[in-house]
């Protein structure tokens, strides 16, 4: 029988990660176009899927990877992306980009809304919002990793004999 894993946490990691990598996807859509809608479908439903999966079997395997892809998500779009750009450019400090054309200061896009100003305040206000949900993702999801271990360790205390039961 396969015991279903669930944790108090396990709600807030999900959601977090995920609206991180939406705002992410979103930013990176409008930024670079609709060649980049399946990866940004892909993070953002693979949340969902390995914490499923995690929850359904109490796979090991599917909670580390939950916890990579959380780690990649703040690295890369929180921290490189979110903060050394769009963090940093709207602080007045220097920033770093890592696309072509991001040191201009209005960014050219793929897309656009009915003016430059608003196209330039939606494009950094969502980077800005990468670093925010990126850094609560993965607050949320290291407390998932804790609860994890701590119920691991639970688990394995009740299952070994006690040296005064002999």
């Amino acid at each position: 029988m396969i015991k279903v894993v669930t944790h108090p946490s396990g709600r807030l990691p999900l959601i977090s990660l995920t609206a991180a990598a939406a705002v992410a996807s979103v930013h990176h859509v409008y930024r670079l176009g609709p060649e980049v809608l399946v990866p940004a479908v892909i993070i953002t439903a693979l949340p969902y899927l390995l914490l499923r999966h995690y929850r359904s079997s109490g796979s090991r395997l599917a909670l580390w990877s939950y916890a990579g892809l959380a780690a990649l998500i703040f690295l890369w779009f929180g921290l490189i992306d979110g903060f050394l750009d769009h963090v940093l450019k709207a602080l007045g400090l220097q920033h770093t980009t890592l696309l072509p054309g991001g040191k201009a200061t209005v960014v050219p896009t793929a897309l656009s809304l009915w003016s430059p100003e608003a196209g330039n305040l939606f494009y950094e206000g969502t980077g800005i919002l990468e670093f925010a949900l990126s850094v609560i993702a993965i607050y949320h999801g290291y407390r998932l990793l804790r609860a994890s271990r701590m119920e691991s360790t639970m688990r394995t205390r009740k299952a070994a004999p006690s040296p005064t039961s002999y």
